[in-house]
């Protein structure tokens, strides 16, 4: 016990540690900034260095206490248990506020520390980047220490630790026991932490404007343009994985539902998206001299609002799993953020009267990457109003509203198609005439509306609409959603058409690699509109309800089905109730019971009768020849020596020479393993599984096994669907335990497997460019 609590110690002072550090950090550093004095460099390279090293450890240590299932930590009781694998041990770390904080800080104060420790980010300027980015590493460990993951379960929940250590784990939530879920937050933590550096940057180019000094932004520019790369390529594999993960895990087989946290994630992707795109153009042309840096800091903004809308409770999710709430720390974050982002940037452009589009031309190349950029953030505004109007009228009249799908799809698709057009356009005049490019678009524009209307649907509309509707939702939501087609086959055409004529003008390796990347990401993305476009619209659900389905056995009992609505027949066979683990495999060895805390109050222990004694009231059995014994009350238990028996009861220590540990029970909780007593142990996890073969008429379409998990303590169920993949679509079959039998529920998702090739290439592409860009590139780019 005394170890349990000295190790919970150690981890409460390398919080304490991180926070001294990090404070200590940022105010010298702010020091050096403004005085000009470099003789506290070592002392804020050394605090910076331990606080992020002291995290790392911390990090690493609640990792430790995890894999050994440490339970006198409440946050590791409450978010891990003996029957998970070691893999999803690892996913509790960062299942809730705490470690999930912790994770965000150890990276941000690593990619902090680490411009500190080089050489090439040493200008003056520097300082005040780095004191900002190391105050943001502050916020996080004040708010481990006010909310510490190695809090003792004795303080947070007394009731538990009253009957000694716990042997098992309040649990997992059963919908992060997923592989895709277990690396998720990881790799959105890493892209989180890789937008840091750039919003400090932003953020102080405006504060060395204002003041008439020499800006760092230039100087960083290709630092910040691979690091937003990379934090794309991270936040992009992320969404993915989530997509992914609500695919396989939630049951109903969607990937996208507009759910808040689905949307708000997608509101710093649309904003970094936008921002590797002004800092292209301001590379090359000087353009966005204040929008590139302004948007820039505006990221971690956005960032911080996507975790409020993640951690806070307030949006209704099913993608929500940390309770509690997500506290002061992150809203205070939240709001410096915002002032430092938007404040010196607006005073900048006001004072100045700065414009980034005084020298374009109407139809010029210039005014059309415009509207580009102004198409990301034009999508996440319609995202970042979806979310918070229904909060901010709740809060205001006390009247709850929501937003639905029909919002988000009918004031996002018109921008999608203008921006499909404007990149088009784009790519398009590179190689030829305005007239050319403006009459190919005007021809592009004219098709999709006609094939829209020509083929408007109930069925293959965007969305519903009611007479009552405003004219706009009545208009949009009549078109049919085929009227993405054009715009996306143009879009796409011509970036091929782009790529290959600067293929044959380019003579490097590494700038035909990059330009190989920029075509595969613009390609992929238009495959990645059309396919979720599709899906959204076409996909296709029938259900069918089976009577009696879980009477059925492995003796080949077979139940054929009709499913009404739809051209299937499905058969269901080998019902199969898995107890996971069993109660013998659950149970504990003798050796293992005698090395638990004699404090613990209940334990289950499996073992070979070897020795009987009894007393006056009392009997007792030793297990395996060991130090530990079961016993109980004479007279409702008779132990025989060679049996092999598994009990469930209380641990005391007897106090004795020859015993170690006393397990004491009842007949109604000890019994032979063969024959192991009913009431004695429940499994965590059941597991139904079902053989299913779905035919479209005489032909098999898919065959294999659903399953349905059950846990017990959570009243809660996740499914393992069957899932049949194809070219032309997904045959998704999941199947759901009801009081009569069993209902199968069958969905066809048509380009599915498209959208995750889109994603694929697109991934590919930003890789290469990551990697080649000749002015900024990861592989021999120009360093500074």
């Amino acid at each position: 016990m005394t170890a349990v609590v000295l190790g919970l110690a150690v981890g409460t002072w390398l919080l304490a540690i991180g926070l001294f550090g990090s404070v200590l950090a940022t105010v010298l550093l702010g020091y050096e900034y403004a005085t000009g004095d470099q003789s506290f460099l070592r002392v804020s390279k050394a605090a910076a260095s331990a606080a992020a090293g002291s995290l790392v450890i911390a990090l690493l240590y609640l990792t430790s206490q995890f894999l050994s299932e440490d339970y006198m930590n409440a946050y590791v009781w409450d978010n891990t248990a003996n029957y998970l694998p070691t893999l999803y041990k690892v996913t509790g770390v960062y299942a809730s506020n705490a470690g999930s904080v912790l994770l965000w800080a150890m990276l941000t104060a690593v990619v902090v520390t680490t411009t500190l420790l080089l050489d090439r980010y040493s200008a003056r300027g520097a300082r005040l980047s780095q004191s900002l980015g190391m105050g943001v590493v502050t916020v996080f460990a004040w708010m481990l220490v006010n909310e510490s993951p190695f809090t003792p379960l004795s303080t947070r929940y007394p009731s538990v630790a009253a009957n000694g250590i716990p042997q098992d784990g309040s649990g997992l939530n059963p919908l992060l026991v997923d592989p895709f879920m277990a690396i998720h937050p990881p790799i959105t933590f890493s892209a989180y932490a890789l937008m840091v550096v750039p919003f400090t940057v932003g953020v102080t180019h405006f504060v060395a404007r204002l003041q008439g000094t020499q800006s760092v932004f230039d100087d960083w520019l290709g630092s910040m343009t691979r690091w937003l790369r990379g934090s794309w390529l991270l936040l992009t594999a992320a969404i993915t994985l989530g997509g992914i993960w609500a695919y396989r895990v939630l049951g109903w087989g969607g990937f996208w539902s507009w759910d808040p946290v689905e949307t708000s994630v997608l509101i710093p992707w649309l904003g970094l998206t936008a921002v590797l795109h002004t800092l292209n153009q301001y590379r090359r042309s000087g353009r966005y001299a204040v929008l590139a840096p302004a948007a820039t800091a505006a990221l971690l903004p956005l960032v911080i609002y996507a975790t409020t809308v993640v951690r806070s409770g307030v949006f209704r999710s099913v993608h929500s799993f940390a309770g509690g709430g997500i506290g002061s720390g992150v809203l205070f974050l939240l709001g410096t953020t915002s002032t430092l982002a938007v404040g010196p940037a607006f005073v900048h452009w006001f004072r100045t009267e700065q414009s980034d589009t005084e020298a374009a031309g109407l139809l010029d190349r210039a005014t059309i990457y415009h509207a580009a950029v102004l198409g990301f953030i034009l999508l996440a505004f319609v995202s970042l109003w979806g979310l918070t109007f229904p909060v901010v009228r709740s809060l205001a009249s006390g009247v709850e509203v929501s937003v639905d799908a029909r919002y988000y799809n009918l004031w996002s698709f018109p921008v999608v198609v203008g921006m499909l057009l404007a990149g088009g356009m784009y790519a398009q005049q590179e190689r030829f005439s305005t007239r050319v490019t403006v009459g190919t678009a005007a021809a592009v524009l004219v098709a999709a509306l006609a094939v829209g209307v020509a083929l408007a649907r109930p069925e293959w509309q965007l969305a519903s609409t009611e007479p009552f509707d405003p004219a706009y939702y009545r208009a949009i939501g009549s078109l049919s959603v085929v009227t993405v087609l054009p715009p996306a086959v143009y879009f796409a055409g011509a970036w091929v058409v782009r790529y290959v004529g600067r293929l044959r003008r380019l003579t490097g390796r590494r700038a035909k690699l990059n330009e190989t990347g920029i075509a595969l990401i613009h390609v992929g993305a238009a495959l990645l509109i059309v396919s979720v476009s599709f899906v959204y619209v076409f996909s296709t659900t029938a259900s069918v309800g089976i009577v009696g389905a879980t009477e059925l056995d492995d003796t080949g009992e077979r139940i054929v089905r009709d499913v009404e609505g739809s051209p299937y027949t499905v058969e269901v066979t080998n019902y199969s109730p898995e107890n996971t683990p069993t109660i013998t495999a659950a149970a504990m060895t003798p050796a293992e019971a005698g090395a638990v805390d004699t404090a613990s109050s209940v334990i289950l222990v499996k073992g070979e009768v070897t020795a009987v004694q009894r007393f006056e009231e009392t009997t007792i059995a030793q297990l395996n020849g060991s130090r530990v014994w079961v016993g109980a009350d004479s007279g409702t238990v008779q132990f025989e020596e060679g049996s092999v028996i598994v009990a469930r009861g209380s641990l005391s220590d007897p106090r004795s020479e020859n015993i170690d540990a006393l397990v004491y029970t009842n007949g109604d909780n000890v019994g032979p393993v063969s024959a192991p007593p009913t009431n004695a142990y429940t499994p965590r996890v059941v597991e139904h599984q079902y053989d299913v073969q779905l035919y479209r008429g005489d032909t098999l379409v898919a065959d294999g096994t659903v399953a349905e998990q059950s846990y017990r303590g959570r009243d809660m169920q996740t499914n393992d669907p069957l899932i049949k993949r194809g070219i032309t679509g997904d045959t998704y079959v999941v199947g759901t335990r009801t009081a009569g039998g069993l209902s199968i529920e069958i969905s066809r998702y048509p380009l599915a497997n498209q959208i995750w090739f889109g994603v694929a290439v697109m991934l590919v592409g930003m890789g290469l460019v990551f990697l080649f860009d000749p002015a900024s590139g990861a592989a021999g780019g120009r360093r500074d």
